[in-house]
This record gives C-alpha cells, sequence and structure tokens, in this order.
C-alpha cells in the first residue's frame, strides 16, 4: 500500500540525530519520536550513511564535538554530496561562541542550537525549518512546471516565426537578439502587383513576452500583402489587432516601407523607432523620424497624413535600426548614439567598412559579447 496516499497512515517524515552522547540522543528521540521517525547516529561515519539511505532524511540535528570526524565535517560531506546537500541541518552543541556559529552556518546549516537544550524549542525549530523546506520543495516544483511550460512556449513562438519566410531581395541585415526569442522583428515581402513591403518592429522589452506578438505581425503583413493590400491598410490592421490582443504595456514601435514596383518611390511610416534613413551618393539624403506613437495603444490611431514618400534613385540606400543599438553603452555608461551609427554607415557607404563589421564595432564601444537590448540593422538597396 502507498502510505503517502492514505491520510490514516501518513508518511512521518525522518529526523536524523548525530551525537555521540547516548543520552542527549535519548533526550531528543523522546521528544520527536511521537511526531516523527528517528534515525540516530553515534558518529559522523555512521550519519554519512544514515543520510545516504532512502528515504533520505529530512532535517538533521547534529552534534559538532564528536571524536574523529567532528560534526563542522560531517556538515561539509554532506553539503558537498548532490544526494544530501538539501537536507537542511541545525547544529546542536555545546560551542556557543559566535566564531562557532558563523563556522556552522558558513558550511551550510540553517541554524544552531546550544546546549543545554531546551525540548520545546528544539521541536519548535523543527517544525519551522521541516515547514520551510516543504515550501521551498513546493516553490522548486512549480518553478520546474513554469520552466517546462516557457519553454514549450518559447519552442511555439519560434516555430511560428521560423515558418515565415524573409524575402532577401533587395536587402541585407543584422540580427543580434537578446535572447532566442526576440523583440525585435523583421520582415520582408512582396505583393502580387509587385511592391516590396519592408516591416521592421520591436515590441516593448526583450525575451519570451516582447516576442509573442510577432507570430501575429508577421501573418498580418502576408496575408494583407498577398491581397495586394496598401501598406496604411497593413498599418491600421496590425495596430488594430495589437490593441486588441496585446495585454496593456506591451507595445510595438515599428518602421514599414512600401517600394512602388518600378522603385521609383517609397513609402515609408515611422511609429517611434529611431529615424530612418535615406543614403544618396555616400551621404545623408533624408532622415526620416517618428511621426506616430507605438501600435498597439491607441485603438483610433489616424495613418492619414503620417508617412513620408521619397522620390528614389538608383543606388539609394535606406537603413532603418531598432533602439538597441544606438542606447547600447560602454563601460562608462556613454551610449553608442545616432551619431556613430551613421558614421558607421556612410562609411559602409563609401567602402571603408563592411556592412556587417557592426557587431565588432559595437563590441569595441561596449567592451562586451552580450548586448542590454535586442539589435537590428536593415538596408534596403533601391
Amino acid at each position: 500500500m502507498n502510505t503517502a496516499s492514505n491520510p490514516a497512515n501518513p508518511v512521518r517524515q525522518v529526523v536524523l540525530i548525530v551525537d555521540d552522547t547516548p543520552e542527549n540522543i535519548d533526550i531528543l528521540k523522546g521528544a520527536l519520536v511521537d511526531a516523527y521517525t528517528v534515525r540516530p547516529a553515534p558518529n559522523g561515519q555512521i550519519a554519512l550513511k544514515a543520510a545516504a539511505v532512502v528515504p533520505h532524511p529530512d532535517i538533521i540535528l547534529l552534534d559538532v564535538m564528536m571524536p574523529g570526524m567532528d560534526g563542522y565535517e560531517v556538515c561539509r560531506r554532506l553539503k558537498g554530496n548532490d544526494a544530501t546537500k538539501e537536507i537542511p541541518v541545525i547544529f546542536v552543541t555545546a560551542k556557543s561562541e559566535v566564531n562557532d556559529e558563523l563556522e556552522g552556518l558558513r558550511l551550510g546549516a540553517v541554524d544552531y542550537i546550544t546546549k543545554p537544550f531546551s525540548v520545546p524549542i528544539v521541536q519548535a525549530r523543527i517544525k519551522t525549518h521541516l515547514a520551510l523546506r516543504a515550501a521551498n520543495l513546493k516553490l522548486d516544483k512549480q518553478n520546474q512546471i513554469l520552466l517546462l511550460e516557457r519553454e514549450l512556449i518559447t519552442n511555439i513562438v519560434l516555430k511560428m516565426r521560423n515558418a515565415d519566410v524573409l524575402d532577401e531581395r533587395n536587402i541585407r541585415y543584422l540580427i543580434s537578439p537578446v535572447e532566442s526569442t526576440a523583440g525585435d522583428i523583421l520582415l520582408s515581402t512582396f505583393t502580387p502587383d509587385d511592391r516590396q513591403l519592408v516591416l521592421l518592429g520591436d515590441f516593448t522589452g526583450h525575451g519570451l513576452p516582447a516576442a509573442i506578438g510577432g507570430p501575429l505581425v508577421t501573418f498580418i503583413l502576408h496575408e494583407w500583402a498577398a491581397r495586394s493590400a496598401s501598406a496604411q491598410e497593413i498599418m491600421e490592421t496590425i495596430n488594430a489587432q495589437l490593441c486588441v490582443r496585446l495585454p496593456t504595456g506591451l507595445f510595438f514601435a515599428c518602421i514599414l516601407m512600401e517600394f512602388d514596383a518600378k522603385r521609383e518611390t517609397v513609402q515609408i511610416w515611422n511609429a517611434a523607432l529611431p529615424e530612418c534613413l535615406l543614403i544618396r551618393a555616400k551621404r545623408i539624403e533624408t532622415r526620416i523620424a517618428s511621426s506616430l506613437p507605438p501600435l498597439g495603444i491607441i485603438q483610433e490611431l489616424d495613418f492619414n497624413g503620417n508617412s513620408v514618400q521619397l522620390i528614389t534613385r538608383n543606388g539609394d540606400i535606406i537603413c532603418a535600426y531598432s533602439d538597441g543599438i544606438i542606447e547600447e553603452k560602454s563601460i562608462n555608461g556613454e551610449m553608442f548614439g545616432a551619431e556613430r551609427l551613421e558614421s558607421f554607415l556612410l562609411k559602409v557607404a563609401s567602402g571603408q567598412h563592411n556592412f556587417f563589421d557592426l557587431m565588432a564595432v559595437l563590441h569595441h564601444h561596449s567592451g562586451k559579447m552580450t548586448y542590454e537590448d535586442d539589435i537590428t540593422l536593415v538596408e534596403i538597396t533601391v
């Protein structure tokens, strides 16, 4: 019979008492035997063997001064063993100096009771630490469940995002996410009438919470592009759906570019991202600043008159980027900044730098290989 499921015969928690004085063991055993299963151990070697027996003790009362292996060494070995390191240890000893107590706590003991001890105090301390251990075990189990659920959701989001093809015609890009589920997204597709739509977006924050909106935006862009919808219709639809489906506090900054079939014009909507750049003849010809708030906040957002149309020439380059690049800080707290990025992009346009050198440039500035925010840069050639 599994007694764990029988309320009339519950599993008793196990207390291991380690003391070389039989009288002390008898006193503690008498005080605890009605509520717990008690295992006595008269020395350190036997204590280690008793602790290794399954089921392991739920708590250990450990004397410090014992012949041979003292209590400190027993505790050190218990904490060095994966099978016993999580068992709470309470030192019960006549050593009452502060340094003695500190040594026990340093080795991983949860409490320290001095002799002569009060039985009610010992009982109360055991009850408290067993309750704490039970709470910690419950919390660990809940955390494991949450981690498994997060891993499952992460895999779903990644599959949903990776299933969509980024049409790489006319573009090159860099993406460096903080986590596998990035808050930045980059999409490019063509409509049946041969217009190219390029969307760079940045959800609030990074990681899984920021990534959950990505598949929805991706679906809308591809679905509406396949219907030959205009870029403005796509922006309006994305905003409306995000307002309905995203939780409060999660929103979407983005730039959407619409190139006509002959690539003679480009219409650009900038909703709360850094300035989009038109580079012509190795210099910055135009900066397209944000004229809209992030999407997903205002349901009735008016997109009319909030875009910029540019006449393009052969060889023009349009660059857009998320704020993770310019906000990357050095060790001294100095941001990389738009000026440095623009200087880098002009050197790329003039052939002095390779586009993909940006990560090395950022690393040189920040002094580290990891970044504080998702980083995305896209360059579209006309």
